[in-house]
């Protein structure tokens, strides 16, 4: 071998070994914790699943007790400023899907005789949203990316196409530490 095929062997070798350390320094994500709206059955959870691009085999684990679920009330623009006049309104999340607002309540939320007078008088029902882990993987847990994770930026990419579906409320990522 001569010295400039020797040059270049440890150049790829060097070069390899940097990208594979760049790798493993990602954040990856071992899972999805995915808050569906109520009477979401399982079927309709795998058949949602199946119409995005996941890049490994992943498990779900349905009606998951791994997270808590929320309340949630699904509401119209028209009448979501009449919610926000509510005076002991206490939402944590509130988000905009198509012509309608959901608007989460932490599970600790109480609701008092007011509360649900508004409701009534605004045709609205307070619904318990459940919640799904999709774990990435069918083998041991040793987060090999592409096998039983993902990289961060997939994990944001399958978030975002499924917060898009009218039947998903909220996506969280279950990170490891890259």
């Amino acid at each position: 071998m001569n010295k400039i095929s020797k040059v270049v062997v440890v150049f790829i070798v060097s070069l390899t070994f940097l990208v594979l350390m760049m790798q493993s320094q990602e954040v990856k994500v071992a899972g999805l914790l995915i808050q569906f709206e109520n009477e979401t059955t399982e079927p309709e959870v795998q058949a949602i699943l199946e119409n995005y691009n996941i890049p490994v085999n992943y498990t779900i684990d349905y009606n998951s007790n791994i997270g808590r679920g929320m309340y949630y009330i699904k509401v119209d623009e028209d009448k979501i400023n009449e919610l926000r006049k509510y005076e002991n309104w206490t939402s944590v999340v509130e988000l905009k899907k198509g012509n309608y607002n959901i608007i989460m309540l932490s599970e600790e939320f109480v609701p008092d005789e007011s509360f649900l007078t508004m409701l009534d008088k605004n045709n609205l029902q307070l619904k318990k949203a459940f919640v799904c882990y999709i774990h990435f993987g069918d083998g041991p847990q040793n987060w090999v990316v592409g096998t039983n994770c993902v990289l961060e930026k997939d994990a944001i990419r399958i978030k975002n196409e499924l917060e898009i579906n009218e039947k998903v409320l909220i996506v969280g990522l279950d990170d490891i530490e890259g």
